[in-house]
């Protein structure tokens, strides 16, 4: 089910954020977050990504890295230097990897504006500003975020979302 999802989050990205997938058609990656129960395959075919379990098949790239690297990438991280610092570890075409990195980096959406549309610009709002206390954490960033949202939804006073001001 959790390849289901992350295969249509991925392709949304690439339909609403003007990337071009043209230069991935063709190859496929094995890829990990090592803290998350995840390995899947990205297969890269039409200018969409196909996500699957089956891992047996050969892949051009081998991509393990940490959900926090990954989000990193995400918004902007050099791969370059977080190769040096072992935060990822790649073994095949280096290239596909890097053309990967590229079209995350490419992707232009705001999604704040897209959560607002579900949840309210201050809900959405509030998320943005946790999605960059999350870049700026070392814990398990889903851990931080469940804690966060949990704080934001029982005690919004409490949360770090807020600025408590004392009287």
């Amino acid at each position: 089910m959790q390849h289901f999802v992350l295969e249509q989050a991925l392709n949304y990205l690439i339909d609403h954020g003007n990337a071009d997938l043209g230069a991935l058609n063709g190859k496929t990656i094995y890829f990990v977050l090592e803290d998350l129960p995840l390995m899947v395959n990205f297969v890269c075919t039409n200018d969409r990504i196909f996500v699957t379990t089956d891992t047996n098949t050969s892949a051009d790239v081998d991509i393990k890295l940490k959900s926090s690297v990954f989000l990193a990438l995400f918004q902007g991280e050099n791969l370059t230097e977080l190769l040096r610092q072992d935060k990822i570890i790649i073994h095949g075409d280096v290239k596909t990897a890097q053309l990967l990195v590229d079209l995350l980096q490419q992707i232009d959406i705001d999604l704040e504006e897209l959560l607002s549309k579900y949840t309210g610009d201050i809900i959405a709002h509030q998320l943005g500003k946790l999605a960059k206390n999350l870049k700026k954490t070392n814990d398990n960033p889903l851990e931080t975020l469940k804690d966060e949202l949990a704080t934001l939804l029982i005690a919004p006073s409490k949360s770090g979302l807020f600025k408590n001001k004392e009287t």
